[in-house]
């Protein structure tokens, strides 16, 4: 076989001889995909051209790096390192491409973001707008999705930078606190007794609980509060996402636990109750940055840090919960 590509330590590897950026991308998006023709139509090549592509990096590896699972395929052991190491790659070339731009004072560049719901719908919209107003030639791709799913698109490479409401237990990422927030109770008012904000644990169980889809950090802890306070509803439905378990719980449909961002409007105007759970402390929460860790921010993701910040701090809704930047973040 003909060597073309030159280690380090001027060895010729078999992998960097195949390692570009197209096999590099077929095998992130295996990563999120649940079939190789969905990874195929994600990156824009046709199935049998990612087969081909597969197929050549499994004879240089000298084994499989994928593997039948139902209707689909996913990724062997070895497929995921792979996987791991093509989105660091990936990654280190969008930085370069954004230092260059920043080189021009920021004139071009890209932010990979995914947030998970409450963040995501409550608090980024008005920094996109500032950011896009400060920046106009730096593009921002923003992904929502619950908190689990929100991880592991920032695991494999698929974004760069997440927003959630929990401290991932993973050594392979960092967080950074940006905003306190609360959890907290909501009903439509007359469903539940409550009084002061506060109403019996046992009031919840003649009542349903509207529940977000699993993997949402804002449900476990609600979850969480549930068992500890002795709660057993009388039936629990999952509607998806923060907005919808909202709207349900809005028709007086049930009970339900959300970010205090999330309600705030209806709490105002009456249309929801808020409460917390009688001799239970708040449950409260703060929104974090989440990167890999080792991974420095870009000069565009920088700007837009600062701009997160920045944007927090000027919303009086928001103000009083933000947390200040560390020295040197804008």
């Amino acid at each position: 076989m003909t060597m073309i590509a030159i280690g380090l330590g001027g060895e010729r590897t078999t992998l960097g001889a195949l390692w570009d950026a197209t096999r590099m991308r077929l095998l992130v998006a295996l990563a999120n995909e649940r079939s190789l023709s969905a990874a195929a139509r994600a990156i824009g090549i046709t199935q049998s051209t990612a087969s081909e592509h597969v197929r050549v990096l499994e004879v240089a590896m000298g084994q499989p790096l994928i593997e039948r699972h139902g209707r689909g395929s996913r990724l062997t052991d070895a497929g995921r390192i792979l996987a791991v190491r093509a989105a660091e790659a990936l990654a280190a070339l969008a930085a370069g491409e954004d230092e260059i731009a920043d080189l021009a004072g920021l004139q071009t560049g890209r932010v990979t973001l995914a947030a998970s719901w409450s963040p995501g719908v409550y608090l980024l919209p008005e920094t996109l707008g500032c950011f896009q107003d400060e920046y106009p030639g730096v593009s921002v791709e923003l992904e929502v999705a619950s908190t689990a799913d929100v991880l592991e698109r920032l695991r494999v490479g698929r974004v760069q930078l997440a927003i959630v409401g929990t401290v991932p237990d993973d050594a392979r990422l960092v967080a950074q606190p940006f905003c306190d927030d609360e959890v907290i109770g909501v009903a439509k008012p007359g469903l539940l007794p409550i009084e002061d904000g506060v109403t019996p644990a046992e009031a919840l169980s003649s009542a349903t609980l509207l529940a977000a889809e699993p993997g949402s950090s804002t449900q476990a802890l609600a979850d969480e509060e549930i068992r500890a306070a002795g709660v057993l509803p009388r039936t629990v439905w999952r509607l998806g996402s923060s907005e919808g378990v909202k709207r349900a719980a809005e028709a007086g449909l049930g009970f339900a636990f959300l970010s205090r961002f999330a309600v705030a409007d209806e709490v105002a105007i009456g249309r929801l109750e808020s409460f917390r759970l009688a001799g239970r402390e708040p449950l409260r929460r703060q929104f974090h940055v989440v990167r890999l860790a080792g991974r420095e921010p870009t000069p565009a993701e920088e700007r837009f840090l600062s701009t997160l910040w920045r944007c927090c701090g000027k919303t009086a809704a928001y103000a009083a919960s933000c947390i200040l930047p560390p020295a040197g973040s804008g």
